[in-house]
């Protein structure tokens, strides 16, 4: 399914508004993603990538039920396991943080939240 995926994307068969280009950099998060779908993942990028899931629902809900992003046309769950940040408008989440900003992200978040929401 992703391999029929990314070549219609590829072909410019696809209904997203910015089709993703195929670059070393786009090719390396698809590589990645991959990656971290089965090799063991550091703890604070597990966390990320649930956050970013959240982002996602929050920010663009048509990406996320479709399974796609609406603007460049990649597979939405495999994208937010990649280093990349979001590069379309609504800019759903950056770039993967190292651990030390995550930490201090998370806990900037827990304390708007008035703590009461999930990071």
């Amino acid at each position: 399914m992703r391999l029929k995926h990314y070549l219609n994307l590829l072909m410019g068969r696809t209904s997203a508004l910015n089709p993703a280009r195929l670059d070393l950099k786009h090719i390396w998060a698809v590589i990645q993603s991959s990656l971290r779908s089965i090799l063991p993942t550091p703890t604070h990028v597990k966390e990320q990538i649930l956050w970013r899931e959240q982002k996602v629902k929050e920010k663009s809900p048509e990406c996320w039920s479709s399974g796609a992003c609406v603007q460049c046309g990649c597979i939405i769950k495999e994208k937010i396991k990649a280093d990349m940040g979001c590069e379309n408008e609504p800019y759903c989440y950056p770039e993967m943080m190292g651990k030390k900003k995550w930490n201090q992200t998370k806990t900037n978040e827990y304390f708007n939240q008035g703590s009461t929401g999930e990071v």
